[in-house]
């Protein structure tokens, strides 16, 4: 009896042409993170008005601008504005009528506080202009001197020519010249540093007392003033009218809204499926059943500091437009990215 076999070889590869050809394509990927949002620059004005503690004792603006991006400890100590450095030993309120919420314009008044007696003097002597007026009636005294020691020079020369004189006496008066020309260029040198530093007095004091404040007389009364526009964002509690402030303390928050920032950290393995300009979809856990559409701005390319066995992290950034300010900072959302489908 003969029997009859058959190869499976390629009916099994017709088979595995014929699978492939009925699947369907391959399902697209949906990464889903969590997220929240971030005023994109946030100014804080703090007690002592002092810009860099740690490095001078140096009484600055009070206002540092900063991009706000995760809160950092702080030490539960506080100093005094004594040991700070201030030339201020207290902060004594007279108004803070702003309260959170409320918009504020560039330059506008956020605080008035009471000018002490003595760092009043101490603006008032910045702003004289007695070292520049000794400096211009020194240089003039000295051109004019000069004016006349080159018309004598000028006769003693005509007179040296017809023997009427001794050259000599034209040889010192020609170095009396010389001398008086290196003492104008000293005093215009001197003239020019105290005029810079009177106008620059002059910047500092309309930026805290106003442009239209006549500077001759100064109120016994200082000005906290709006860095940017923006909104009110927190206040401290303390911050009344009657209030001193002795130690140091953060006063005020100034911040843009519009647009708002989302900022998420998301799996070195989801990091490298994502790239600029995917869309997203961001939905605010105290706002549900609202979705808000975007697209990422930004992926870093360094990963936030972790432990070696730990898993890497990298922060992203989305925009969201926010005209009628229902996005606070701070507030939570889910945020989902519907991957193409590979090809």
């Amino acid at each position: 009896m003969t029997s009859t076999r058959f190869s499976a070889g390629p009916f099994a590869a017709l088979a595995l042409c014929l699978a492939l050809c009925l699947a369907g394509p391959a399902a697209a990927e949906t990464l889903t993170f969590l997220g929240k949002s971030y005023c994109p620059i946030k100014y804080e004005i703090t007690w002592p008005f002092i810009s860099k503690p740690d490095k001078g004792k140096a009484q600055g603006s009070g206002i540092t601008a900063n991009v706000y991006e995760l809160p950092k400890e702080q030490s539960n100590e506080q100093k005094s504005a004594t040991e700070l450095g201030s030339t201020m030993d207290r902060l004594l309120i007279l108004s803070a009528p702003l309260k959170v919420g409320d918009p504020v314009s560039e330059d506008q008044i956020l605080i008035t506080y009471e000018m002490p007696l003595e760092n009043l003097i101490a603006e008032k002597q910045t702003l004289s202009r007695a070292e520049l007026n000794d400096a211009e009636h020194a240089l003039a005294y000295v051109e004019n001197q000069l004016s006349l020691v080159r018309q004598l020079q000028a006769d003693l020369e005509n007179q040296a020519a017809g023997h009427a004189v001794a050259p000599n006496t034209v040889r010192y008066n020609q170095q009396e010249i010389e001398a008086l020309m290196l003492q104008r260029d000293a005093l215009r040198e001197k003239r020019d540093l105290a005029e810079q530093r009177y106008d620059n007095a002059v910047i500092i004091a309309k930026s805290k007392y106003g442009k239209d404040q006549d500077i001759h007389k100064l109120p016994r009364v200082g000005y906290i003033r709006a860095p940017a526009s923006g909104y009110v964002l927190w206040t401290n509690s303390s911050l009344i009218p009657g209030m001193a402030f002795s130690k140091q303390a953060s006063l005020i928050s100034i911040g843009r809204l519009d647009p708002i920032i989302i900022r998420a950290s998301v799996h070195e393995i989801a990091a490298q499926k994502l790239k600029v300009g995917d869309k997203a979809t961001v939905v605010f856990h105290g706002l549900p059943g609202q979705p808000f559409q975007t697209a990422i701005s930004k992926i870093d390319f360094v990963a936030q500091p972790a432990m070696l066995q730990q898993p890497s992290f990298y922060e992203l950034e989305m925009t969201l437009p926010n005209p009628d300010l229902r996005i606070k900072e701070g507030m939570r959302c889910d945020v989902t990215v519907d991957l193409d489908a590979p090809k």
